[in-house]
């Protein structure tokens, strides 16, 4: 029977699918390090499988896991995976794009809509701020995956103007593909679906923060790598932006999220996206799936290819 590790907890039907498939599951608790559950259990080295989610994953994790034969990360990102390590030893390594992306979606024009109407501040003060509406905005698209579609779907009914700006051609549903800097001097909301990749590190640095108008708002529920959160942090203090809503976030040099929080025009939800039911039992069936594929010789259903 293949052993197989678990880095965090994946819904029931996935844990059972294995279990059932005469699989050995075995969760790592997220309290201990890789050294000290191993130490503790030593044979967990000898697992063969491994599912993980939005934990990190080292070069010096992998090296305690000398017969991992195959890792299904369970969501899309990859960038808390030792990527070089992993093609060096010929691991197979599965991941799950799209299953989360109507998730997501919907989850982003939520943080619009909360930002817009200034949800969190009017609760807060039980005072009637005026907001605004986000019919009849304009709404800018970076990035145009399974994630931004959605996205555009969803505004359909609040009759929106939206701009997309991508990478590469692509042949946008109900937009139209523009220049970055034209999205961004005219989109009242801002919405990003980039990858995190060493090229798309502070995508929104301070000088295209700049190029916002003073009553735009930014969403970002993508990676919180693609902003440069200091110059963010002065945009919003200084009102030089409306507002920002995230459901990632990371911090730079300067100011913590403890100083963001303080901010009234910002709003943070702790990485949420895809924290849905549904998307959760998708997302372990899959990876189950792909794990017992791997010990059936049978090809992934989605496999990364390495560069």
């Amino acid at each position: 029977m293949a052993l197989l590790i678990l880095t965090e907890p994946i819904a029931n039907n996935g844990v059972t699918l294995l279990e059932k498939a005469g699989m050995i599951v075995q969760q790592k608790p997220i309290a201990l390090s890789w050294q000290q559950w191993l130490a503790n259990q030593p044979e967990l080295q000898q697992a063969e499988g491994l599912i993980i989610r939005a934990s990190r994953l080292t070069k010096a994790d992998l090296q305690h896991l000398p017969n991992l034969q195959v890792i299904a990360r369970h969501g899309v990102g990859l960038d808390n995976l030792p990527l070089a390590e992993i093609k060096q030893r010929k691991i197979r390594l599965t991941f799950t794009p799209g299953i989360n992306a109507q998730s997501v979606a919907e989850l982003t024009l939520a943080l619009m809509l909360m930002s817009l109407h200034r949800l969190p501040e009017n609760i807060a003060v039980q005072q009637r701020l005026t907001g605004s509406m986000l019919s009849g905005k304009t709404v800018g698209l970076i990035g145009y995956g399974k994630i931004a579609q959605s996205v555009e779907k969803l505004l359909q009914p609040f009759t929106t103007n939206i701009l997309v700006w991508n990478h590469r051609p692509k042949k946008i549903r109900y937009g139209k593909q523009v220049s970055l800097e034209q999205l961004l001097q005219q989109a009242d909301v801002v919405s990003l679906h980039l990858p995190a990749l060493p090229e798309t590190q502070y995508f929104l640095n301070q000088e295209r923060l700049q190029q916002l108008s003073k009553t735009a708002i930014l969403v970002n529920t993508a990676r919180g790598t693609l902003v440069d959160s200091d110059a963010l942090y002065q945009q919003l203090l200084q009102k030089r932006l409306a507002g920002a809503a995230v459901d990632v976030w990371t911090k730079k040099h300067q100011y913590s999220l403890a100083d963001f929080q303080k901010l009234p025009n910002f709003i943070i939800t702790p990485h949420i996206g895809a924290e849905t039911t549904e998307t959760l039992a998708a997302s372990a069936q899959q990876c189950a799936e792909e794990i017992l594929r791997y010990f059936k010789q049978q090809p992934a259903l989605q496999p990364y290819h390495f560069k």
